[in-house]
């Protein structure tokens, strides 16, 4: 490329990033583009996985007291995930969905700089979820090195070989570094979009083998049917995850393709990632759950305010029912409280009485176990004793559950 003075840069810099459609012009000022939409699906994505993993963390350091390297890949996951979230909310602000001849070159330059490191973030991020996922599969359904053992360490392996030198690419995929985003100095550069379409294709692939593995061990287990579906939902959850990567995945071909639009289908693939990440990071926080909601029940003050609420909500349904049948208290006057019968008093106390009762029991004994999916999985602390041997075998599975 020939070199340019300063003013000669800055007229193309101000300029339109490409060439609109025959019958059409670049508009510059106000184009179409994605930002409230884009904005909405940024924070509330974030606030979701924020939640989910700060529900793991919780229940795995608070409640089970038992921390495993499944969960310490979970933490770098999510810092990956911040960081990749920076540049991921900086490209929504220079081209939303803007096409790219309704862009400036100066923000098509920065498009193009975000999109590079938002990459090679997702990649170190969706590792270590996929990663953290995979160890936590053998901590549940392995205690000792069969073949479902090795499967899972070996699609470890092969992803961090994979991310390791699809990362060494991109990042050093031109020279001098800066011409992958700045299109105005020359240098030479590797096929990039072409990389984005491997990868996408071989991520796709290895989501929906991390999503087929724990199947194949909850459907043979001997527990009745109602549980096995149970289970079975909780890791199908990242079936999201499968249809977020195969969308990115039709959007890096289209990116592929273009010719005149790098920065549409750039932003629209980048976005892809966002609800796939999320949806490894719950898929991978899920199995928490039930022990979090366990221990919330059993707290005494949300105890005491759900039974409070509880009793409200029963006592005003059996008002709206009398003033319905015209008959006790104030009727006709919809702005005085009514005030309920002699007999209704006394079910409320008896209630009252039942559920302090209920709560001295917990006290003593705890509740039962309803949550199977973690109460063999968590921490040797919750499960059976004969646990501490069990192996793969789905007979010796359907004794312990």
């Amino acid at each position: 490329m020939v070199s340019l003075t300063s003013a000669q840069r800055e007229a193309i810099l101000n300029g339109p990033a490409g060439y609109p459609p025959a019958g059409t012009t670049a508009n510059l000022t106000d184009p179409p583009n994605m930002h409230a939409v884009g904005r909405i699906v940024h924070l509330v994505l974030f606030i979701v996985a924020s939640l989910s993993f700060i529900v793991r963390i919780y229940t795995k350091v608070l409640v089970v007291r038992h921390v495993k390297m499944s969960d310490y890949m979970m933490v770098v996951a999510w810092l990956g995930f911040i960081g990749y979230f920076v540049p991921a909310w900086l490209l929504g602000n220079v081209a939303p969905g803007v096409d790219q001849w309704n862009m400036t070159m100066r923000d098509f330059i920065k498009m193009l700089y975000y999109f590079r490191v938002g990459s090679v973030l997702y990649g170190i991020c969706i590792f270590f979820i996929k990663a953290s996922i995979l160890l936590q599969l053998v901590e549940i359904f392995c205690h000792r090195k069969d073949t479902f053992y090795w499967v899972c360490h070996t699609v470890i392996w092969i992803n961090f070989l994979f991310y390791v030198i699809s990362t060494f690419v991109e990042i050093f995929s031109c020279r001098p570094m800066a011409a992958a985003w700045d299109v105005l100095i020359s240098g030479k550069c590797m096929n990039v979009r072409l990389l984005n379409v491997i990868a996408s294709s071989v991520n796709g692939f290895f989501d929906l083998i991390i999503l087929v593995l724990p199947q194949t061990r909850i459907w043979r287990l001997q527990m009745a049917l109602r549980r096995k579906l149970a289970v079975s939902t909780v890791f199908l959850f990242g079936i999201l995850a499968c249809a977020s990567a195969i969308t990115r995945l039709a959007y890096a071909v289209l990116l592929f393709t273009t010719t005149n639009n790098i920065a549409y289908y750039s932003y629209m693939a980048g976005l892809w990632t966002l609800p796939e990440l999320v949806a490894g990071i719950i898929a991978g926080c899920l199995p928490s759950s039930p022990k979090f909601f366990q221990r919330l029940r059993q707290n005494k003050v949300i105890s005491q305010w759900g039974s409070s609420l509880q009793n409200l909500l029963a006592s005003r349904s059996r008002h709206s029912d009398r003033r319905g049948r015209g008959g006790g208290g104030f009727s006709g006057n919809s702005d005085i409280m009514d005030v309920p019968h002699e007999d209704s008093k006394i079910k409320q106390q008896q209630q009252q009485q039942k559920q302090k009762e209920h709560e001295r029991h917990l006290q003593r004994k705890g509740p039962p176990d309803q949550y199977p999916l973690t109460s063999f999985a968590s921490a040797p602390g919750t499960i059976d004793q004969s646990m501490s041997d069990l192996s793969c075998s789905p007979e010796r599975w359907g004794e312990s559950v």
